[in-house]
């Protein structure tokens, strides 16, 4: 089959491209891994925490942009100590592409941080705000990419744990929508929790009863291995077992919807291992 020059050139450049992204990601990570922290505890504690998510991005995910943007807010919080939460929107960059359900709840997060900034809290726990900074840049930037549930779920805990104790109070707003791994909740092909597991659902259990106003949607997910008819079924069985136990904890079943999609919702490609575990999930959603 003959190939056209312009179809070479785009391919040349696709791989050019993808090649000056990774050199240039590589000397951003190479210059925030030799940087050596100064000043204060809370310096220290933004340069380890954004070196976190740089190294994540730069040897897991091998996401250039990201890697760059964590490693810099490294060497910000290490010479400088201070790390921006981003905005929303930039206006002098192209603006992040966030769902619109998404963005309230980033801005009020956004503006609890600046509140905590306002008040000087990083003296009085620099471990935590340095947490809360960084994490909420995870939360942001991942959220924008929106293809990995269960790292904007970490990147939000994350952010919401150091929240709760910067502020001195329970973080007791429920999330919008809660992840579970159905391979950490389950063994394979079977719809019984472990037993390991129960206190995780203890916990959002907990939430539910505390707060008597929020109604849940339970919602079950299969990958696409196995037939479309079994995969339903399975996904059912997977979301009333969970459904079952948040009973069992005080939730009661008027405030619950259950629902199995099967394979029917994907949030990653099921052509991957990776994929396929993403899209074998439980959501607890506001309903």
């Amino acid at each position: 089959m003959r190939i056209g020059s312009s179809a070479i050139t785009v391919v040349a450049l696709a791989a050019l491209t993808a090649s000056c992204g990774g050199y240039r990601a590589e000397q951003a990570f190479s210059r925030a891994s030799s940087t050596q922290p100064g000043g204060p505890a809370y310096n220290q504690a933004l340069y380890d925490q954004c070196m976190q998510y740089a190294d994540f991005e730069f040897n897991e995910m091998q996401d250039w942009q990201s890697t760059q943007f964590h490693s810099a807010n490294a060497i910000s919080g290490a010479t400088q100590g201070t790390v921006e939460p981003e905005p929303i929107n930039t206006p002098d960059l192209q603006p992040r592409n966030l769902p619109e359900d998404k963005v309230a709840e980033l801005t009020a997060a956004r503006q609890r941080y600046l509140n905590a900034v306002s008040e000087n809290k990083q003296d009085e726990f620099p471990q935590e705000m340095a947490a809360a900074v960084c994490s909420y840049n995870c939360w942001i930037e991942q959220q924008a990419e929106n293809r990995q549930p269960l790292d904007i779920a970490a990147c939000r805990g994350t952010f919401m744990s150091a929240m709760e104790t910067i502020e001195g109070q329970p973080e007791v707003i429920v999330a919008e929508t809660i992840v579970l791994s159905s391979d950490v909740l389950f063994d394979f092909d079977r719809s019984n929790i472990k037993p390991e597991f129960e206190a995780e659902l203890n916990e959002i259990a907990q939430l539910l009863v505390e707060n008597s106003n929020e109604r849940a949607l339970v919602w079950g997910f299969t990958d696409s291995v196995g037939t479309e008819e079994y995969n339903q079924g399975l996904s059912e069985r997977r979301a009333q077992s969970v459904a079952d136990y948040l009973e069992g904890q005080g939730v009661t079943t008027d405030r619950m919807v259950v629902q199995g999609f099967g394979e029917t919702r994907p949030v990653a490609s099921n052509d991957t291992a990776e994929g396929r575990a993403l899209n074998r999930r439980v959501e607890i959603r506001k309903r």
